[in-house]
């Protein structure tokens, strides 16, 4: 089988940017990067979608604009969480990616959870928005990785997503995880949604910086090359496009 062209690697790429140091310039250079390399969207913060969009709107481009909520921590109460999603829609996001509530996983408190993700899916929908749900890989164990994303990929959820990119590195260590992508937990995830919600697509996020990474979560996922199927985040998208056109140049 040939390997996919660039052109379908870059398009399932959302091209992300969240320090909390970043500067307007830089989400504008982003945003024309995307463009440039070919990526399917651009994921910001919430405070930069108005910038984002404005660009977006500006320039004519195709791509989707994407906002985090509640990030990175999952932390705030579901009115709050709701609010922000309409928020970010009204601002001009086409999706969100939604930090699931941690807390509630390491508690066994699984009716809050539940009621949660449902509060935040049906706020989205009702936006007519694409929503993701970052479940943190490194900060649950296997069994509440099977919970959680039973919970996530019942509640209507677009996509699950293993990471913010930012966990704590020492946590994740003491209960044996690495931080970012793993091939095992989307392994897992392809698994477990033939159960649960077979329709909902996977986008592995941290880390990510090599052809080679995203064409093995690829097929770990066991989802097309397809952006409503398959999604990698990265900051790295430039790294990776232009490790695509020096492999094409040499062909």
């Amino acid at each position: 089988m040939e390997p996919p062209s660039p052109d379908r690697i870059m398009g399932v790429i959302d091209d992300t940017l969240l320090r909390p140091y970043t500067r307007l310039e830089d989400v504008v250079r982003l945003v024309d990067e995307a463009e440039e390399i070919g990526c399917y969207s651009v994921c910001v913060n919430l405070v930069h979608v108005p910038y984002v969009r404005a660009r977006v709107v500006e320039v004519g481009y195709k791509l989707k604009v994407c906002s985090v909520i509640d990030f990175p921590f999952g932390s705030s109460t579901t009115d709050v969480r709701v609010e922000a999603i309409r928020r970010a829609v009204g601002w001009g996001a086409d999706e969100v990616d939604v930090v699931a509530p941690i807390t509630y996983v390491k508690s066994g408190a699984m009716l809050a959870l539940e009621r949660d993700l449902r509060s935040v899916v049906r706020a989205a929908h009702s936006e007519g928005a694409v929503i993701k749900v970052i479940v943190e890989d490194a900060y649950t164990t296997r069994q509440e990785k099977e919970t959680l994303y039973k919970a996530v990929m019942e509640s209507g959820a677009d996509f699950i997503k293993t990471s913010t990119g930012y966990e704590d590195p020492s946590y994740a260590a003491s209960l044996g995880n690495r931080t970012g992508a793993d091939v095992i937990n989307v392994r897992l995830m392809a698994e477990l949604s033939k159960r649960y919600n077979p329709a909902i697509g996977i986008k592995p996020a941290g880390g990510i910086r090599t052809v080679s990474q995203v064409l093995e979560l690829l097929e770990a996922s066991e989802r097309p090359l397809d952006p409503s199927r398959f999604r990698v985040g990265t900051s790295s998208a430039k790294r990776i496009w232009e490790e695509l056109r020096g492999s094409a140049q040499r062909m």
